[in-house]
């Protein structure tokens, strides 16, 4: 069979064409369909967050100063509050206040430094003592003229006692810690503790439902559930005996002070982990009976590889001393007390600015005899003397 076209090719071209207008309209009547709908969202949206911004507008003007519509249910404008000037220039200096705390100076630090660098006769048979003692905190800076002897009264053995000691103390300040009810630990505020020494470990006191300390630990008693649910009993039945006419009186107990000591001294890394996970051996000695929910962080003290204490990492990471912070100059000859002969010189120390920071809590310096002075214990012992008399001069 032959199928012959009679549409010559001009009408089969035409065809074509008109097919193809037909779906380009189609196309872009559905494309400014999609754009009328969007500029519709659009348009809703920018009405709708005028709305808003108009309402909150007025929310901002009854809280302000009462001069918006409706204000009724926002309570008392700020602006017509008595003396709101003080009290917004107040609210601003209490934001500085932890600044301010945490950048105050120390200074009196520098008498427990002195206690553990300076010879004091006893431990050695050295003694260096202070004659004129001068302090710049801004250049972390003291000097001072002092005097030293030793007990055979030869050479400059105190001098040299005194360098040696110095170069090997350190410093160490951290945080105790304690067990938060969401299995957390969080630092103690330093004022709820008080640090004691006993058998060579240095405990921290805390002083726990004193006030700002009293958050709860994570472990509760069976006996503190009972006394709780008996206590919630004596509440209902209060309530159930109140006359229609009597005023219901509620009252807040204070919780009892406790006394929880905490150990700070830690043998080696072992030993605090042990400690912080209530397997203590030194516990039942000491009566401590509270590892597991608290210890004592350093921010100074380093382990090695072992676990055991690194004290030549830790002087470098804590040293007492800037580099190159000793200098020593005008040393000579001259007469003491009791005119015996003793050496004369001068020192100058510039110290590691966290030595006297506040917010270096819980400081303690320590010495190469282990001799240590803690915030809590600051000692000012026999370290001052007179100046030494010259009768030569010897370059140093």
């Amino acid at each position: 069979m032959y199928e012959i076209s009679l549409v010559p090719d001009v009408k089969s071209e035409l065809l074509k064409k008109q097919k193809l207008r037909n779906l380009i309209f189609f196309i872009c009547l559905i494309v400014a369909a999609s754009c009328g709908g969007l500029i519709l969202l659009l348009l809703g949206f920018i009405g709708t967050q005028s709305l808003e911004i108009a309402a909150q507008e007025n929310e901002i003007n009854c809280r302000a100063d009462g001069s918006g519509v409706g204000c009724g249910s926002y309570g008392t404008p700020v602006l017509k509050y008595p003396n709101v000037n003080e009290l917004l220039t107040i609210q601003s200096q209490m934001k500085n206040v932890g600044v301010l705390n945490n950048n105050k100076i120390k200074f009196s630090r520098v008498f427990g430094l002195l206690d553990v660098i300076l010879p004091d006769g006893v431990k050695s048979e050295d003694t260096v003592l202070v004659s004129e003692l001068n302090g710049d905190i801004s250049q972390n800076l003291i000097t001072f003229d002092a005097i030293g002897y030793a007990r055979n009264n030869i050479g400059y053995h105190a001098l040299e006692s005194f360098k040696k000691s110095t170069k090997l103390t350190y410093f160490d300040y951290g945080s105790y810690m304690r067990l938060t009810e969401d299995g957390e630990y969080e630092p103690i505020p330093s004022y709820c503790i008080t640090e004691y020494v006993e058998k060579g470990y240095i405990y921290g006191r805390y002083l726990r439902y004193s006030p700002g300390c009293e958050n709860d630990m994570i472990v509760k008693s069976d006996d503190d559930n009972n006394k709780q649910d008996d206590s919630d009993d004596d509440n209902d039945e209060d309530e159930n005996n109140d006359d229609d006419g009597g005023e219901k009186k509620q009252e807040t107990k204070q919780k009892k002070i406790e006394e929880v000591i905490i150990r700070r001294t830690y043998k080696n890394a072992g030993d605090r982990e042990e400690y912080k996970n209530g397997n203590d051996s030194m516990a039942e000695d000491n009566k401590e009976g509270n590892t597991g929910k608290y210890y004592f962080q350093s921010q100074c003290l380093q382990y090695d590889d072992s676990g055991n204490f690194d004290e030549e990492a830790t002087i470098s990471e804590c040293s007492i001393l800037s580099e190159d912070g000793l200098f020593v100059a005008n040393s000579g000859w001259g007469k003491g007390p009791e005119d015996k002969m003793v050496l004369s010189f001068s020192v100058n120390l510039t110290l590691d600015p966290r030595l006297f920071l506040s917010s270096s809590k819980h400081m303690q310096i320590i010495g190469p005899s282990r001799q240590n002075v803690t915030d809590s214990y600051i000692q000012v012992r026999d370290m001052f003397a007179e100046k030494a008399r010259d009768v030569q001069k010897e370059g140093s």
